[in-house]
C-alpha cells in the first residue's frame, strides 16, 4: 500500500521517469521550503524567463499556466516550475531518417552515426544526472524524496539489499554511461544501419524483445509456440535509453559492468572495445558477435584503436575480465584423420 502511494505521488509530481525533472524538483522544492519569503521573487523570475522563451515553444499557453500557482503547496509549486523549465529546454526527438533512400554508403554511414551520436549523448546525460543524484545521497540522512527515488531505482536496477548504504554502492556500480563507440556499432549492426523493419516501424535500434501480446512486432520466422516480439518504442531516444538500461541492470551483462568499474578504478579510458567483451550473451553468435562489433568500431574509426592492447597483457589488472571463451574449432589429425577439438 505504501509503495502504491509513493508511485501515485511520483506520477502526480511528474518525476517517476525523469531524472532531470527529479533533479530540478528536489532543488526547487528545498529552496521554497527553506526560503518561503523569497518564493514570490522566484516565481516572478521564472515567469519572466518562461514568457521570454514562450515564442520558442509549440505551446506558449502552457508556460503561462505553469506560473499560476495560487493555492498550491510548495511541493506542487516546485513540480509546476520544474515541468515548465524542462519543457522549455526539451526538444522533440527527430524521427529516424530514411536510410533506405540514401544510396551512397559513405553518406549513409555518416548520417547514421551523426544521428545516433545525438541520442547517445542525451541518454548518457540522463545517466550522469542520475549518478549525481545518487552520489549526493547521505545514507544516514536521506530526505523523503531521496528515499522514494532510492527505492524506485533499487527496483528498476534489481538491487536486492535493503540497507541504503549498500543500495547506493550497488547503484553506482550499475548506473554508468556506455561509450558512444559501442552504442553506434551495435545500433548499426542490429538495425542494419537503420533500415530494418523493426527500426522503421518500431523505432527499435537494438533488437530488444518484449513478451506481452501486442507489445511489438512479430519477427518473420518466429518459432511456433514462441511468444516474444521485437519491442516498439515511442521514439528512437526511448530505444537508446532502454538499451543502456538493459546493459546496466541485466544479469547477462554483469561482466560488462565489472570491466567498466575496473577501468574506472585504475583511471583507464572506458572503451567500446573493452566493454564489448561483456556482450558474450547478447547474441547467440557469442564470440563471433563480439569480433564483429569490434571490427565495426575499428573499421569505422569510432574510437582510437590500439595495436598493442592492454587486454592482451596478462599483467594488466583488468585483462582477465576482457577474456572470453571462443568455440573450439574442429581440426583434422594429419595422421589418423580424426577430427579433434582445438583451442586455437
Amino acid at each position: 500500500m505504501r509503495q502504491e502511494c509513493v508511485d501515485r505521488r511520483q506520477r502526480q509530481m511528474g518525476v517517476r521517469d525523469s531524472p532531470r525533472r527529479y533533479f530540478l524538483l528536489t532543488n526547487i522544492g528545498t529552496f521554497l521550503r527553506q526560503h518561503g519569503a523569497l518564493a514570490g521573487l522566484v516565481l516572478l523570475l521564472v515567469g519572466a524567463f518562461l514568457l521570454k522563451n514562450a515564442e520558442k515553444t509549440d505551446h506558449p499557453s502552457e508556460l503561462s499556466s505553469a506560473t499560476n500557482t495560487r493555492g498550491l503547496s510548495s511541493a506542487n509549486v516546485a513540480a509546476r516550475i520544474s515541468q515548465a523549465i524542462e519543457s522549455t529546454f526539451d526538444t522533440k526527438v527527430e524521427p529516424i531518417p530514411d536510410f533506405l533512400a540514401i544510396t551512397d554508403v559513405k553518406l549513409k554511414k555518416t548520417t547514421f552515426f551523426n544521428y545516433l551520436k545525438k541520442l547517445t549523448t542525451e541518454a548518457n546525460y540522463k545517466i550522469l544526472q542520475l549518478r549525481a543524484e545518487i552520489k549526493g545521497m547521505n545514507p544516514q540522512r536521506l530526505t523523503h524524496q531521496q528515499t522514494q527515488l532510492l527505492n524506485r531505482l533499487s527496483k528498476t536496477y534489481k538491487i536486492k539489499v535493503a540497507e541504503p548504504i549498500e543500495q547506493i554502492d550497488l547503484l553506482l556500480h550499475k548506473v554508468g554511461i556506455i561509450p558512444a563507440s559501442l552504442v553506434l556499432a551495435q545500433a548499426a549492426n542490429e538495425s542494419a544501419w537503420g533500415t530494418s523493419r523493426f527500426a522503421i516501424q518500431g523505432n527499435n535500434l537494438f533488437g530488444q524483445w518484449c513478451f506481452s501480446l501486442g507489445c511489438g512486432l512479430v519477427p518473420n520466422g518466429r518459432p511456433v509456440g514462441a511468444n516474444y516480439e521485437v519491442r516498439k518504442f515511442k521514439d528512437p531516444q526511448a530505444s537508446v535509453d532502454a538499451y543502456m538500461r538493459n546493459l546496466n541492470r541485466h544479469g547477462s551483462y554483469a561482466n560488462l559492468r565489472d570491466i567498466r568499474a575496473c577501468l574506472t578504478k585504475h583511471s583507464e579510458t572506458v572503451t567500446g572495445r573493452a566493454l564489448s567483451a561483456g556482450l558474450i550473451k547478447y547474441s547467440t553468435r557469442r564470440a563471433d558477435y563480439i569480433d564483429e562489433i569490434r571490427s565495426m568500431i575499428r573499421v569505422n574509426k569510432l574510437e582510437a584503436w590500439q595495436k598493442t592492447w592492454w587486454g592482451n597483457n596478462n599483467q594488466h589488472p583488468c585483462s582477465k575480465l576482457v577474456q572470453f571463451e571462443r568455440p573450439k574449432v574442429a581440426t583434422e589429425d594429419p595422421v589418423h584423420g580424426i577430427t579433434q577439438p582445438s583451442n586455437n
